[in-house]
Parts: C-alpha cells; structure tokens; sequence
C-alpha cells in the first residue's frame, strides 16, 4: 500500500484540501503503526521529567486538531478538547483505549468534515484562539495537518526509545 502522498487526489474536493486529507491520513498510520499497539505503562511513559509521554501526545494531536478545525471549519468541541494543551501533554494518564478511540472518532469527523470544503472558502478569514485573531481558512487548516504531522514525529521518536 502506497504512503497516502502517493495515491491519487481525493474526488470532489480541491487539490490542496486532498493533500491536508493525506497529510492526516498519514497521521493516523504513524499512531497505529508506532502508539496504538503499545501496553499501557508503554503508552504513558516519560523519557525524563517533564517530557510528554506518547498518550500525552496522542491526546494533544487529538485535541488541538478539534480546536483547529473548530475555528476554520465549525466543528464542535467535546468538552474534554476544551481542557487544553496542558492537560492533554502533562494531565494524569487514562485508559489508552479512551484515548485512542477519541482520536479515531476525531479523525472521522475531522476528514469527513474536510471532504465539504469548498475552494471558494479557503480564503475566507476566521477567527483562531480565544483573542479571536483572524487568519485564512486556508492557513489554519495547513498547520492543522502541520502541527499533527510535527507531533506524530515526536511519538515516533519516543517510541525508538523505549
């Protein structure tokens, strides 16, 4: 099966929208291929204090993707998304399985929400964070597949580590 860059453009939506689709598909193939099979204690370790442990990511790139995709698409937040970035890195561990099956329903609707974008849209200006401050539809949606694609990186490290 050929890495998701390589198959070809998704139907019916804009090339560069097909390209953050694959960007997050590969996502989702990093966390399977290097986190998802891991045991719990596995899951949940800390090369050194203060660094992020694999489920802390996990949870991160789950979180953080739903706040990007709140702010350029609409999506609604679970509550457990607006707990935010400290808590998703450093928050006490939990059930692996919980984790995992919130990202994959995340990514569910995260590319199913994806697939109705419409071109004409991606220049559109929306508001980002709690300071509201505007950015292109097109930009926000770029580093959302950006920052999972930098954080599926650090699990794969962590996970040569072990």
């Amino acid at each position: 099966m050929p890495a998701p860059f390589l198959e070809p453009l998704e139907p019916g939506v804009a090339p560069a929208v097909s390209a953050w689709i694959k960007g997050l598909k590969e996502v989702a193939l990093h966390l399977e291929k290097w986190a998802f099979d891991l045991p719990e204690e596995a899951f949940w370790w800390r090369p050194k204090e203060g660094a992020n442990p694999i489920g802390g990511l996990v949870r991160h790139i789950t979180g953080s993707s739903l706040r990007l995709a709140h702010y350029a698409l609409g999506l609604e937040l679970p509550a457990w998304a607006q707990r935010g970035r400290e808590w998703e890195l450093l928050g006490e561990p939990e059930p692996k399985e919980e984790v995992v099956a919130r990202f994959k329903e995340a990514w569910e609707k995260l590319l199913s929400a994806l697939k109705a974008v419409r071109e004409e849209d991606l220049g559109q200006a929306v508001p980002v964070g709690h300071l509201g401050t505007e950015a292109p539809r097109a930009h926000v949606l770029h580093h959302l597949v950006e920052h999972a694609q930098h954080h599926a990186g650090q699990v794969i490290y962590a996970r040569k580590l072990l």
